[in-house]
């Protein structure tokens, strides 16, 4: 059956809800707590598998750490495959620890990323690149990556990237590339402009489709040359942010499997990234999906 393949960072998030960010040197009562594996294609290919309901695989680094343990238990509860290219390493997965500020609707986040972490490719992988209906990769394990999006490109599946800040390997993966779905704080060397001019200059570099998503702003976007915006749907209630630009990744993959439709998708997903910061966490916006 053809799935959704997701290529990038799993971390295990440990995240507190409390009403405002806390103090220098203080003891805070949360008032709720998240523990589950996070990370950017860890959240995407969750929110891919609620939202279409079919398979979907997520390739990363994990190892057999008990810590990675508790990230894979989660993960597969959520119906993914998953591929872990490090399985014998014994060293710790990446760890997040969250504050989520509910009032002012901000998250504070410290943790490591994949930079201490190789993650290998190799040939044995192609098989899920050749399963796959759409592959999105966010860039944090490189050799993975752009071998992933090399193998994707060469049998013609769509690869959308998951842009947040900018990496020097996005060099090598924006020609990759056939969709390009960044954050307001993606920012190439040297580049000064607008979002417009900011959308234009991804364009350049490969992808067909570009969009910059800016918070509670309307993203804008261009669709094979055609500027656009969409607007926001606002959140009525204290906001919980974190995860909201993944799951919007995660959904926008599961809706443009279906209709090929690259506005209607990204819309959509929107609608659903909104959906997700009406709940703490980055799971209970599933019950609410309809």
């Amino acid at each position: 059956m053809p799935e959704a393949l997701f290529v990038g960072l799993s971390t295990l998030d440990i995240a507190y809800a409390v009403d405002r960010y806390p103090g220098e040197d203080t003891k805070t009562q949360a008032s709720d707590q998240f523990l589950g594996a996070g990370g950017p294609a860890a959240n995407a290919a969750v929110a891919c598998a609620i939202v279409s309901g079919q398979p979907t695989t997520l390739i990363t680094a994990l190892g057999r750490h008990p810590i990675a343990d508790l990230v894979r238990h989660d993960l597969t509860d959520r119906n993914l495959t998953l591929v872990d290219t490090t399985s014998e390493s014994t060293d710790k997965p990446p760890v997040s620890s969250i504050v989520v500020a509910v009032e002012a609707g901000s998250r504070t986040i410290v943790g490591l990323d994949a930079a201490r972490i190789q993650a290998p490719y190799s040939p044995s992988l192609d098989r899920y690149v050749d399963e796959a209906t759409i592959v999105l990769i966010d860039g944090h394990h490189p050799e993975l990556a752009i071998g992933v999006a090399r193998r994707a490109t060469e049998i013609g599946t769509p690869v959308v990237l998951d842009a947040g800040r900018w990496k020097p390997i996005h060099d090598q993966l924006l020609p990759l590339t056939d969709i390009a779905i960044c954050s307001a704080d993606f920012t190439p060397p040297g580049f000064e402009g607008d979002t417009a001019a900011l959308i234009d200059h991804l364009c350049s570099a490969g992808p067909k489709h570009a969009a910059v998503t800016r918070g509670p702003d309307p993203i804008i976007f261009a669709d094979d040359g055609r500027h656009g915006i969409i607007e926001v749907t606002p959140v009525t209630a204290a906001a919980d942010t974190l995860g909201a630009g993944d799951i919007l990744h995660g959904a926008f993959c599961a809706y443009y499997v279906q209709s090929r439709d690259f506005v209607n998708a990204l819309t959509r997903a929107s609608e659903v990234s909104t959906l997700s910061c009406r709940t703490f966490g980055t799971r209970n916006w599933a019950t609410a999906l309809s």
